[in-house]
């Protein structure tokens, strides 16, 4: 009778055990998915709103005129390239991270991707500090009658 007991003591002890292991697990789990999916859907409102830009410039473009002008007063920036005019723009996907995107328009009037890239939005900036334990000064010695 009293090994049987501590037998079922011990394996109830296990269940518990395992069964908080297992909710803790999977309320870390919940918190990742979470922040994994508002990260997703940050990426891809910037990424919506990197293609409405470019949607912008290729009807600018396309509309004839002093484009480069027009571009620069909404917020592009315009710079000359080898093979033509770039158009560069960054759209903010969250405090952390940028959408850089850099287009180049051809003589014929044609948009084309030259960069389309997540980049931070902040320079890292290493801690260089040093924490280091300094122990105080000693006691001098005294000497004791």
């Amino acid at each position: 009778m009293g090994v049987s007991s501590i037998i079922a003591i011990l394996v109830i002890l296990v269940l518990v055990v395992f069964s908080a292991l297992s909710i803790t697990t999977s309320k870390a789990d919940l918190r990742l998915s979470e922040k994994t999916a508002a990260s997703v859907k940050a990426f891809y409102d910037a990424d919506a709103a990197a293609e409405d830009m470019m949607a912008e410039a290729a009807a600018a473009i396309a509309g004839g005129g002093d484009w480069r002008a027009e571009l620069s007063e909404n917020g592009y920036s315009i710079s000359s390239a080898t093979s033509g005019t770039l158009i560069e723009y960054i759209v903010p996907i969250d405090e952390n991270r940028n959408l850089d995107v850099r287009l180049i328009a051809d003589n014929e009037g044609g948009l084309t991707r030259k960069l389309w890239q997540v980049v931070p939005a902040n320079e890292w900036v290493p801690d260089n500090s040093l924490n280091l334990y300094i122990p105080p000064e000693p006691l001098p010695n005294r000497s004791y009658r």
